[in-house]
């Protein structure tokens, strides 16, 4: 389950009520992470961190962590929705404004 956070002023509070944090993966490895979170954990929350404007991930690697946020609650923080992969769209569960 995506939980989307369009504005938020304090990232450390979200990242406080997390189990795990993803923000401070490189982009080349959170897909392999994600992976990882999969195979070894079966109930945690997940904190993505915060999506720039512009920011990207290859197209493989969208729809690999997409099993992440099937599987557990995942949040993330994105002022601008068009950063967001059109990919995980349909996978936003709650969206807080």
């Amino acid at each position: 389950m995506l939980h989307l956070y369009l504005f938020f002023k304090d990232f450390n509070e979200l990242r406080k009520l997390c189990d795990i944090d993803l923000s401070c993966i490189s982009s080349e490895l959170l897909a392999d992470e994600c992976d990882n979170i999969i195979n070894h954990h079966t109930n945690k929350k997940i904190f993505l961190g915060y999506l720039e404007p512009g920011w990207m991930l290859e197209s493989h690697n969208q729809t690999r962590m997409r099993e992440l946020f099937r599987k557990f609650s995942v949040g993330f923080v994105c002022q601008f929705q068009d950063s967001i992969p059109f990919s995980w769209k349909n996978e936003i569960e709650v969206l807080y404004s």
